[in-house]
């Protein structure tokens, strides 16, 4: 019992340190950053469930277990803040929304008697990877590999969650099939290790090789990338520099559905692509005349080459930026 509430009390605080420090700052510079902190704080709350399902089960009482069933479904959400905030996007809906899934499930666990909890608790946390995998899969941030182990890791988890809620409906709660595959200790086993696998896809993606000098063919011959990358890294830190890149592609495709990524910028049909995408960044996303005076035609650096005349087939989602 000492070492769980040993255990619980360092989750809470690292948690709570986190949470503090980065809450004010979603939405603000230094993507890469909050991921981090984010990602550890899912982490840390995935162990801290699994401490206060231990206590429960050694009498602990009711909250324990309201807190093990919030801390398991909030651990993919604040995944989900993780990614958002890796891409620049504001997380404030998606923190809010998280907010009113964890009151949810603290007030099912905290009046409706087991089995009927731990199927609804089931059922979200599957909706809640289900949704993680999703965000994941469609992120365009580098490196790509490790935001696809995510991507499946929690694909996996939201098949297994539904799965576990189902047999515990069909089959029963105390049949020999939910015992020995969706049971307290498989269920952990699990768990531990797609923290393990998202553990080294986050560490992947910090520090994870990036492909810098690879050369791209443009096929439309209208490439619109940012300039200067070394002295605008060294003005604007490299997690801006993505940040600046993503908007790039995402104003890319508000003009044209069919934009595709090249390296440091987006290949389109767009007439008078520099200009336009300048204009539509500056109103619509905020940028300043000095972040658009960095956009210049992809056919005048050396990291996109264009071949006038012809439309790619498809989009160039292994490009590095």
């Amino acid at each position: 019992m000492g070492l769980s509430f040993g255990i619980l009390a360092v989750s809470v605080a690292v948690a709570g340190a986190v949470m503090f420090v980065a809450m004010p700052r979603i939405g603000t510079p230094g993507a890469m950053t909050l991921f981090l902190r984010f990602a550890a704080v899912a982490g840390v709350t995935a162990a801290g469930s699994s401490a206060m399902y231990f206590i429960y089960g050694a009498g602990g009482g009711i909250l324990t277990l309201v807190l093990g069933d919030v801390a398991m479904v909030l651990a993919p959400a604040l995944l989900i803040v993780a990614l958002s905030a890796l891409e620049g996007r504001p997380a404030r809906r998606t923190s809010i929304g998280i907010l009113v899934l964890a009151l949810a499930v603290a007030v099912v666990t905290a009046t409706v008697p087991l089995p009927g909890s731990l199927a609804v608790k089931a059922v979200a946390l599957a909706a809640t990877c289900g949704a993680c995998a999703w965000v994941a899969s469609h992120s365009r941030v580098e490196p790509f590999g490790p935001l696809r182990v995510i991507a499946l890791t929690n694909a996996v988890f939201a098949v297994y969650s539904l799965s576990r809620a189902i047999v515990g409906v069909v089959v029963g709660w105390d049949s020999t099939l939910f015992r020995f595959v969706f049971s307290f200790a498989p269920a952990t086993v699990l768990g531990a290790a797609a923290v393990l696998a998202i553990g080294a896809a986050v560490v992947r993606v910090r520090f994870g090789p990036r492909v810098a000098a690879e050369v791209a063919q443009c096929p439309a011959g209208a490439a619109v990338v940012v300039g200067d990358w070394d002295l605008a890294s060294a003005a604007y830190g490299p997690d801006r520099m993505r940040g600046l890149v993503a908007d790039l592609r995402s104003a890319a495709r508000d003009l044209d559905p069919g934009a595709a990524d090249v390296p440091r910028g987006t290949e389109t049909t767009v007439p008078d692509a520099v200009s336009a995408l300048g204009a539509h960044l500056q109103t619509a996303y905020g940028w300043e005349p000095e972040q658009t005076i960095l956009l210049v035609d992809g056919a005048t650096t050396a990291a996109v080459r264009t071949q006038p005349g012809r439309r790619a087939k498809k989009r160039w989602g292994s490009a590095r930026s």
